[in-house]
């Protein structure tokens, strides 16, 4: 791994490292050259004093002093001015009245500098006669200045040639000088070395394993700022395009009442796009599962070849040129090194008799074929093809949403879900042995106590740990910190695969338990239950009753309402999917389910438009808020409400953290393991990362109750 040091032997070298005063015009840039064997070297801008005498940059106003800088640096003049390009990496933000200087500097933007080809317009020969001279070579890609860009969450930005980083902010004017100036805020080659240098997963944890400098706060808070300006774009284009659609409308009107029949066009040239939004290889989410196979990171085809640098990713062999033109990969390569080597410890379920070792081995990663094995030939729970043929039915238990992905309600395995029908664990689970089926009844204080007794008797040699044995919160909670706590509960053998299916509820009590302590003790001071709204929801439409187990282990006394928000095309179209629609159900006598159709913001308001009411808590299992446009409308609704709890999981470590950093540094901090994923592999096809169901859980508004 990268031994980042650079930056601290700067520091050990006696370089000034404080800001310039407010009273000075000099600032710090950082350069970012293109050959990485070259360091960030830091630059001091000087800006020129302009015609009325106030210099810019520093605490002097006066605007962004940095292309004037370079032009002047690289002794070109200002009719070269168009050739600076520069690209806002993190949006300057206006400070509240009676900000300090130091939090004017916090909220003060960052931007990236490059001079060369391609920056202004092309040159051209003055006689129409004489060919135009070729253009020059491109430069070379910056794969430091594209990673910082990455950690900013503009997942898609490709820089090229040396590039410049510095920041433009708001100053507090002197006294008797008025208020605010804008003006260029220094940058240290410290605040950026680990994003340039390191990874663009800017965690603690990543800048701790990889011996690099911990990040500034203004720099972990920068995929938050770009996401929500994001949103704030995406939402004018929806009501730039609403308000063309009804010009177009009433302009075809209009023809039409002049006799002419409508006409269709090509397109009116506009465009709209929301900076973030993610279009990389490495995060597009897998629409396609094409042939079963492994595919290239880059172009798609067919690959086998890994990544010799992090074995994270598949590329088309030479002579393709796949791992050349997919540079950016480089971006990425050391962190994937670090998510592919927690691979044992992700597939690690030491409880287990060992009955979910073929789920975890690399052909997992590359087809369901292993998993259909699984169910149809050893357990027996779904048809196999020499059953279908004699006419067993498929989709008569909670299995048959397993495979194929749940694509819509008109997909493949959806189209026979009844959204209505209940069933038993028996009916549900399918399995032949009974003892592999928990017992439907609620969990009480003997069943604690057995479970424990049980843990002393299996370590004679020593007293049982703290940690191995199940305790209580101060909400009443059972702790269970791994499936082998669940199993010992609930008296199952370590031979049962119920686990397979029992980590949607788990992942949901888990939730609740460790994340909602606050939310659920305010509600049972209030006398009312805990409103948990599950985002979201596709095939769990399959398995309601499979979380009764969550009332089951929950105290009889806590009460909790559950409300699935459903897209209304992910409802079943041909089973019970529109009677599935807004209804209640009464999964257990402290647990209640209420199925909701529509989607946050998009004619569903959840303070008003939820029979239960506003959530206390949101929970999203294997969301993806980074991949889909949908999701914008919960996490807006998340930072707009800090008192309300949402708690996510993920597939992968990559992912993940791109979807926990949408709710700043401490979101982006919390992403943990879950001790309740699924105890299976899952295609990724142009990754080898290791991905399980609810593999990983990170929390937006994280609440401690006070000890």
């Amino acid at each position: 791994l990268p031994i980042l040091h650079d930056a601290a032997s700067e520091e050990a070298s006696g370089t000034d490292r404080s800001p310039s005063p407010a009273s000075s015009p000099q600032t710090r840039i950082v350069r970012i050259p293109h050959d990485e064997s070259n360091p960030l070297v830091e630059e001091v801008v000087v800006p020129v004093a302009s015609a009325s005498g106030e210099g810019g940059g520093g605490g002097g106003g006066g605007g962004d002093a940095v292309p004037s800088h370079l032009l002047r640096s690289l002794g070109l003049d200002d009719a070269d001015a168009d050739g600076v390009r520069v690209v806002p990496l993190i949006r300057t933000t206006h400070p509240p009245p009676g900000a300090s200087q130091g939090e004017c500097a916090s909220l003060a933007g960052l931007f990236a500098y490059s001079v060369g080809p391609g920056g202004g317009p092309a040159p051209s020969s003055p006689d129409e006669d004489v060919p135009s001279p070729p253009p020059p070579p491109p430069p070379p890609p910056n794969v430091r200045a594209t990673r910082l860009a990455m950690a900013c969450g503009l997942r898609s930005a490709r820089f090229f040639g040396d590039v410049w980083a510095g920041r433009v902010g708001h100053h507090r004017r002197l006294p008797g000088c008025g208020g605010l100036s804008l003006g260029n805020v220094d940058l240290f080659t410290s605040d950026v070395a680990f994003a340039c240098r390191g990874s663009p997963d800017l965690r603690t944890a990543i800048a701790d394993e990889m011996r690099g400098v911990r990040v500034p706060e203004w720099l972990g808070e920068a995929p938050r700022k770009t996401y929500e300006d994001g949103a704030l774009l995406a939402a004018l284009a929806a009501a730039m395009t609403r308000a063309e659609a009804r010009e177009v409308e009433e302009d075809e009107e209009g023809d039409r009442d002049d006799g002419s029949s409508p006409s269709s066009s090509e397109g009116d040239g506009s465009w709209a796009s929301s900076p973030g939004k993610e279009d990389d290889e490495a995060n597009a989410a897998p629409a396609q599962k094409i042939a079963n196979a492994t595919l290239c990171l880059h172009c798609r085809r067919p690959a086998a070849e890994l990544c010799d640098g992090c074995g994270g990713a598949y590329f088309c062999e030479e002579p393709r040129k796949c791992k050349a033109n997919g540079w950016s990969h480089r971006c990425l390569c050391p962190t994937w090194r670090l998510y592919v080597r927690r691979r044992d410890r992700l597939s690690d379920f030491p409880h287990f008799s060992g009955w979910q070792l073929p789920l975890l081995g690399m052909d997992c990663f590359a087809s369901e074929a292993p998993y259909r094995r699984f169910l149809t030939d050893v357990l027996g729970v779904l048809p196999s093809s020499t059953s279908r043929a004699a006419g067993t039915k498929a989709g008569d238990n909670w299995w048959s949403t397993e495979l194929h992905g749940w694509s819509g309600g008109d997909g493949r395995t959806s189209r026979a879900v009844d959204v209505l029908r209940r069933r038993s664990y028996r009916e549900g689970f399918a399995l032949g042995d009974p003892t592999w089926i928990p017992e439907e009844r609620r969990v009480v204080a003997e069943d604690v106590a057995r479970a424990n007794a049980r843990c002393a008797e299996d370590r004679p040699d020593a007293d049982a740990d703290a940690a191995d044995l199940i305790r209580t919160d101060d909400n009443g909670l059972c702790v269970l910190t791994s499936w082998e706590h669940y199993y010992r509960l609930r008296s199952l053998p370590p031979s049962s695969p119920a686990g397979l299916l029992l980590t949607f509820p788990l992942t949901l009590y888990h939730a609740i338990r460790r994340y909602g302590a606050v939310p659920l003790a305010a509600a049972r001071m209030l006398e009312r239950p805990l409103r948990v709204h599950v985002v979201g929801v596709e095939k769990e439409l399959n398995f309601a009753d499979l979380f009764k187990e969550v009332g089951f282990l929950l105290p009889e006394d806590v009460r909790v309402d559950l409300t699935w928000i459903v897209r209304e095309d992910m409802f079943p179209k041909d089973g019970g999917g529109a009677a599935g629609k807004d209804v209640s159900l009464r999964l257990t006598t402290n647990l209640g389910l209420n199925v909701v159709g529509g989607t946050y913001g998009e004619g569903l308001d959840p303070d008003f438009d939820v029979a239960g009411g506003a959530p206390d808590m949101i929970v999203g299992m294997n969301a993806g808020l980074f991949a889909y446009e949908s999701w914008r409308h919960v996490v807006t609704y998340l930072r707009r409400r800090p008192n309300v709890v949402g708690v996510f999981t993920d597939y992968n470590e990559h992912s993940g953290t791109n979807c926990a950093s949408l709710g700043g540094g401490e979101s982006a901090n919390s992403l943990v393991m879950n001790p309740f994923r699924q105890m299976r592999a899952m295609p990724v096809y142009c990754m080898n990362l290791p991905q399980l169901s609810n593999g990983f859980f990170y929390v937006f508004n994280e609440q401690e109750l006070d000890e």
